[in-house]
């Protein structure tokens, strides 16, 4: 009974996750109402989630299985914040929950080496330091927007520059354009600071004109509407965007 368990463990379940990986990838490149794009730092962290959770049963039997055990812990993090951006919705897209409880059953509940708990709890701190640290860092940009100031080296400034029209903050069902670029920093800084928008009285005009003045390098217009149906998708009809893409 071990032997069928140990089989089925490092057999089948990297093989489902594989394929669990490709349904999300592609879910997201065809909806196109997930995370859309996310930034670079974003889709690096999110790789090495993916190739985690299809091979971490394999590196536990390895030399590598403290960092192994660490990166479940940092995967952990990841799939929670999935579940947490997703809200009610998780449940029409279970995967989640599942890479949840296997990496929290085979590094908490069933550990296969003594510390693999420590390894695991030391990724999770981890991603608790760096949630507080974009708490920190999302509350010190809107004081410095509140105050009129720009503080040099914070680039969560950028981020709510960019805010409605470059960056998204929340899950969206709604089939027409919405910001395109997703930043879990931005999010979590956000969540962290009570849904905080410094700018929440500029309208939308205003704020492509303050980005603009603010990074006259950066560009306004992506291309990317994040919207299923062509029909729907005003982002590349709209006046603004019209204006700005040839500026760009």
């Amino acid at each position: 009974m071990a032997k069928d368990w140990s089989g089925f463990w490092h057999k089948v379940v990297p093989g489902v996750n594989l394929v669990l990986v490709a349904i999300c990838i592609c879910g997201n490149i065809a909806s196109n109402a997930g995370f859309c794009r996310p930034v670079l730092w974003a889709a690096i962290v999110q790789a090495v989630s993916f190739l985690n959770v299809i091979g971490f049963t394999r590196l536990e039997q390895t030399r590598m299985r403290g960092v192994n055990a660490l990166l479940c812990g940092i995967s952990t993090c990841v799939y929670v914040y999935w579940c947490l951006f997703l809200g009610v919705w998780v449940v029409c897209m279970p995967v989640p929950l599942w890479f949840l409880f296997l990496l929290v059953w085979r590094n908490m509940v069933r550990p296969v080496f003594a510390a693999a708990r420590l390894w695991y709890l030391a990724g999770v701190l981890l991603c608790v330091l760096f949630a507080l640290g974009c708490s920190k860092s999302y509350n010190s940009a809107c004081e410095a927007y509140d105050e009129g100031r720009v503080p040099d080296g914070n680039p969560m400034t950028e981020r709510i520059a960019g805010m409605k029209f470059l960056y998204h903050t929340e899950y969206c069902l709604y089939d027409g354009w919405r910001p395109p670029l997703h930043d879990p920093a931005l999010v979590l800084g956000m969540r962290l600071n009570d849904n905080r928008d410094p700018l929440a009285g500029m309208d939308l005009e205003s704020r492509v004109a303050l980005y603009r003045e603010m990074y006259p390098d950066c560009p306004v217009v992506l291309g990317c509407a994040c919207s299923l149906e062509s029909a729907f998708n005003g982002y590349s009809t709209d006046p603004l965007w019209e204006e700005n893409n040839k500026s760009n």
